[in-house]
């Protein structure tokens, strides 16, 4: 027994108290709420205390030998007012519980959506994104659900359970002794299934965010899955997924009412054991109906009392698991924060290189994903104010990780990665210089809302002559102007009613808003056709004096326009022709 208390105490209690510090750390700008709460549940438990020792007086009253019917009457309306009462109080500390409970987890969801953002890259690709979508809403929801139902149902539960203890112990030690022969078995029952219902509830939780994962992949490769003909294929999928998280919550079901059953059963056994001692003393005399009907009343109450503190276990479990899961993100390494210093550097880098551009140096740049996996070799590259410098090579040949060094999304193992405007000192890049970046991703960004709110995104102080002027740039003024609503026409989920093309030159209209130095596009005009792309490019170099331009491509329309060209072949980079 004292091993299994140990391994209890230094593994699964531990973390346990942990993250339930962590959870209550959030319900300290409430503890006036809270502490009312606790306070009406106390109340109400007295109440129904007051019921038990109003009905002795009231049988009393109806079975003695003078009846007086209007003493029975104000008993009667007394004991009613008593249940209406607690009524009342334990609706309005379900409406405080629901409101503290509803902020609680606004607050959770903002910080853990929060730390998403900010989230060092590399480490936020260690999970799904359905997997953080069930992380940010079930488990949220499930932490915020037990602030009101562990602590402060401890505290009204353990009162209810010690005054009626003690009620019953102050009239009868033998029917208190009676009442509580299941609390040793209980409690050895839980502290030994604790492990076991602590591992149901993480597979449960796991096959949850698998299921939701694979319904948000499906749902954002719908054309995809339709255009391959692929329903039954996934319809197929989704009925595995189910059947794995059906098997996970039916398992975790068998167990819960395994342990249910087991604990009724003792429930009820003790209950008919305090109602054959009733019984026995009522006979012998010992007692009077009165009492032994406040007695049946505490025993129950007692009973009820034990059972829910035992039933607060299952609930601890379920919000610790959810909070170790939460827990995990909030754990991510942070990208670091931009000091005031640094961040003054940049600020004066972005106004030297406004109209000018900048000159990007990347001197033996080497980077790997894993220790095998080599994907930069000793890169080095020059990209002045005013050139278009383009990118080539096969797909997966490391072009998009090579712009994620320039924008900080991942830190190189060697070399350097500097920016230089004239009269200024070198800045290396970070997360803390993307100020200084214009990105067109590979993949579309598209964002809901109009044309407009998606173009002043990153410039929301731009008016409408500015957007003009960007989508002209951007050679897509033509067809946005030509749309029922122009630029207030509300774009659908991931630019749905545009064409790739389309897409893309919103993608770079956006960026162009920005009014960075440096322009970085990924595959960003690969849905163009050549006359097109052509006309975006020079617009590109012509429309902001010195702007610097890198380009990823696969197209011989960037190569012959670009100032130079660098290849791209087993993680080295040369410099020439493609």
């Amino acid at each position: 027994m004292k091993k299994i208390w140990d391994k209890l105490r230094e593994g699964y209690l531990q973390e346990m108290c942990q993250e339930l510090g962590w959870i209550y750390r959030y319900a300290r700008r409430y503890r006036g709420q809270i502490a009312l709460y606790i306070a009406l549940g106390l109340l109400v438990a007295g109440l129904g205390l007051g019921g038990s020792l109003l009905s002795r007086t009231l049988t009393t009253a109806v079975v003695g030998a003078h009846r007086a019917w209007g003493e029975v009457a104000a008993l009667a309306a007394g004991y009613v007012l008593l249940g209406l009462v607690a009524l009342g109080l334990s609706a309005l500390n379900s409406r405080i519980s629901t409101k503290v409970n509803l902020k609680i987890q606004n607050e959770m969801q903002a910080d853990v959506f929060r730390r998403f953002l900010q989230a060092d890259w590399s480490a936020l690709q260690a999970f799904h994104s359905g997997d953080l979508l069930s992380r940010v809403t079930g488990d949220v929801g499930t932490v915020a659900g037990s602030v009101f139902g562990l602590l402060p149902s401890l505290v009204i539960r353990l009162f209810q359970f010690s005054a009626c203890l003690i009620l019953i112990l102050w009239y009868d030690p033998v029917m208190a002794l009676l009442a509580l022969l299941s609390a040793p078995v209980t409690l050895l029952f839980s502290r030994a299934l604790m492990g076991r219902m602590r591992e149901h509830q993480k597979r449960v939780r796991g096959a949850n965010a698998q299921l939701m994962a694979f319904h948000e992949e499906a749902l954002q490769n719908m054309q995809a899955i339709k255009a391959f003909d692929l329903t039954g294929r996934f319809t197929a999928r989704e009925g595995e997924e189910q059947a794995r998280w059906r098997e996970a919550s039916l398992d975790f079901n068998r167990f819960s009412i395994l342990t249910s059953s087991l604990m009724s059963l003792m429930g009820q056994a003790v209950s008919y054991t305090c109602l054959a001692w009733g019984v026995y003393r009522l006979w012998t005399g010992y007692i009077d109906l009165a009492l032994m009907v406040m007695f049946l009343q505490l025993a129950g109450q007692l009973s009820a009392g034990f059972s829910a503190l035992v039933g607060l276990v299952p609930g601890a479990i379920s919000a610790t698991v959810a909070a170790r899961r939460i827990l995990a993100v909030l754990d991510l390494p942070r990208e670091p924060e931009v000091a005031p210093t640094l961040a003054r550097r940049v600020e004066r880098m972005a106004a030297a290189g406004r109209g000018k551009g900048l000159t990007l140096r990347l001197d033996r740049v080497s980077f790997r994903y894993a220790p095998d996996r080599l994907v930069l070799e000793e890169v080095s590259l020059l990209a002045r104010p005013g050139e278009l410098v383009a990118l080539a090579g096969a797909s997966g040949e490391g072009k998009t990780t090579l712009l994620r060094v320039l924008l900080g999304l991942i830190r190189p193992q060697g070399g350097t990665a500097i920016l230089q405007a004239p009269g200024e000192e070198d800045l290396p890049v970070s997360a803390c210089t993307r100020p200084l970046f214009a990105y067109v991703p590979q993949e579309k960004a598209a964002f809901s809302g109009t044309i407009a709110e998606s173009l002043r995104l990153l410039r929301p102080d731009a008016d409408d002559q500015m957007l003009e002027e960007a989508l002209r740039t951007a050679c897509a003024y033509e067809f946005v102007s030509r749309l029922p609503q122009g630029i207030h026409t509300p774009l659908g989920e991931q630019g749905a009613g545009l064409s790739e093309g389309q897409n893309q030159r919103l993608s770079i209209a956006r960026a162009l808003l920005r009014d960075a130095p440096v322009l970085l596009l990924d595959e960003a005009t690969s849905a163009l056709d050549a006359e097109t792309e052509a006309r975006v490019l020079r617009n590109l170099l012509t429309g902001q004096g010195g702007r610097t331009c890198i380009v990823t491509s696969h197209r011989p329309t960037v190569f012959a326009m670009a100032d130079r060209v660098y290849q791209i072949r087993e993680g080295r980079v040369e410099e020439g022709p493609c």
